[in-house]
């Protein structure tokens, strides 16, 4: 099975001055380099799941947390305060994602793999969850867009929001990261696409017509929590520029529709509670 891209090509990593993040990467690189020096002799099995890894964000996941275990749960990290444990996570998860979509050479795999291992130190450690909270306290997960996910997210609309607007963010990022490059014909550029197709095919768009619905209610819940000097990340910023373009469209935040719609249900169950009551008021008087 051949695992690696060739040729090898060199690498040039910016340094980063974040106290801790020196710490965190030769941890990391340490269990990477275990991970490697599984490979000569490694089953087809695991030789499978390292080449899995290379383009699954969920298999890397799994690899990582099955070969390094409790090794991830470092006492030193665990002592970092929350803002110098999240700048690590941002710095780790930016080079994963660049290096995902890198040629992948055994040089380059070894990067992914140890910024992935980083990251799941510092979530063990500090106890960070993997999702971050976007506007309107939205959570953005990886998965995997096939088919079937795309069949599960279309019975929920506000997962299936979320999920376009990952995708959404994924171009913005490769654009940029290509931008001196003829990257249309890319083969990851074209799978985004496609991805972004199959998810917009499955998306329901909610009528605006109804009771409580207006442009300025929108606009007040896609910026609700962003302090007017709150300095956002590029992936919140992006969201927040394409609920607003939708919402140009005539597109509704499907969260923002369906707090509309419960508390027009709310509002209907409660008057014809009060209808019901008048009748037996009326019934008892006479």
């Amino acid at each position: 099975m051949s695992l690696f891209d060739t040729p090898e090509v060199a690498i040039t990593e910016s340094k980063r001055g974040v106290p801790g993040a020196q710490l965190v990467k030769q941890i990391a690189m340490g269990m990477a380099s275990q991970i490697m020096a599984k490979i000569p002799q490694g089953d087809d099995e695991f030789l499978s799941k390292v080449k899995a890894s290379q383009t699954s964000t969920a298999a890397l996941d799994e690899l990582v947390k099955q070969e390094c275990g409790d090794a991830l749960n470092n006492e030193q990290v665990a002592a970092f305060d929350h803002e110098e444990a999240q700048k690590i996570l941002k710095s780790n998860q930016s080079n994963r994602s660049r290096r995902k979509n890198m040629a992948m050479t055994q040089a380059n795999y070894v990067e992914l793999l140890t910024a992935a291992i980083a990251e799941w130190i510092v979530r063990t450690s500090c106890d960070m969850q993997k999702s971050a909270m976007a506007f309107g306290g939205v959570s953005r997960q990886a998965m995997e867009i096939n088919e079937d996910t795309v069949a599960e997210l279309a019975k929920d609309q506000e997962a299936l929001g979320r999920a376009i607007r990952n995708i959404q963010s994924k171009k913005s990022t490769y654009k940029s990261k290509h931008a001196d490059e003829d990257y249309e014909q890319d083969e990851a550029w074209q799978q985004l696409l496609a991805q972004e197709t199959m998810l917009k095919a499955a998306r329901v768009t909610v009528p605006a017509g109804r009771r409580g619905v207006s442009i300025k209610k929108a606009l007040q819940f896609i910026f609700d929590g962003v302090g007017e000097t709150e300095s956002l990340g590029k992936d919140e910023s992006h969201q927040i520029i394409e609920a607003c373009r939708n919402l140009s469209k005539g597109v509704y935040p499907q969260e923002f529709m369906d707090i509309v719609t419960d508390r027009n249900l709310q509002a209907a169950a409660e008057q014809a509670a009060e209808v019901n009551d008048d009748v037996y008021s009326e019934a008892a008087a006479e």
